[in-house]
């Protein structure tokens, strides 16, 4: 009867050997990729006289094309190395960006110059039309060049004084008198509201639904603004 310490030691013979075993193949896959690296390795290596640049130094330039004016490409040198960034790169903080193109709804204005704002407002995000916007570097930054550059999607939104709650009170307190449409910039209509005692009430009580649920804004299609 085979016992069972003779069990244990035939179990680590073979341990034994299977680690010998993958330490032999390891060296022989090792030896072979030093033989296949090694053409590559001299090739690339330089010559004993020849002189190597530090990365920071050396001179491989990338022609990179930017866009300038929206519709002409100027091509710059840009040098990838360098710690120098393209000026469209730099952070919020380190550019001055202009206010969205206002085309006052005129799209072939809008189609010629490739950005703007078509329209302003909406409710909800598919609503807002977005935009790029001109932007600039500071002065005192150092970047590759354009530092003029066209960057961000800005929503065509605008705010000119209009709160909510303050139309809304004007709508049910002096809506009668056509209040909430004078100060939404309505002028016309809120004549005929004031004449017809906001349509003998009814007029008066649309215009309140209408408030609340988005369909009486101001006349500049302007959104609301906030309290905070």
């Amino acid at each position: 009867m085979i016992s069972v310490s003779y069990i244990l030691l035939c179990g680590q013979l073979l341990l034994l050997l299977t680690v010998i075993l993958l330490q032999c193949l390891e060296g022989i896959q090792s030896q072979n990729s030093s033989v296949t690296d090694g053409p590559n390795a001299a090739s690339s290596s330089p010559s004993p006289g020849a002189i190597v640049l530090p990365f920071s130094e050396q001179t491989d330039t990338v022609k990179y094309e930017v866009p300038v004016d929206g519709n002409n490409d100027t091509m710059y040198d840009y040098r990838p190395p360098s710690p120098v960034v393209l000026c469209k790169y730099l952070p919020e903080e380190f550019i001055h960006c202009q206010d969205p193109v206002d085309h006052a709804g005129n799209y072939t204005a809008f189609q010629e110059l490739g950005y703007g704002c078509f329209g302003w407002g909406g409710q909800t995000q598919k609503e807002v039309n977005h935009t790029p916007v001109f932007c600039t570097a500071l002065e005192d930054i150092e970047c590759a060049e354009p530092r003029e550059f066209l960057r961000g999607n800005v929503p065509c939104i605008k705010y000119t004084g209009h709160y909510f709650i303050t139309t809304l009170l004007y709508s049910f307190f002096l809506g009668c008198f056509g209040v909430d449409r004078f100060c939404l910039g309505h002028t016309g209509t809120a004549v005929g509201k004031l004449l017809t005692l906001g349509g003998l009430g009814i007029w008066w009580f649309v215009d309140l639904i209408l408030l609340i649920t988005g369909g009486l804004m101001p006349s500049d299609y302007s959104n609301w603004c906030t309290y905070y």
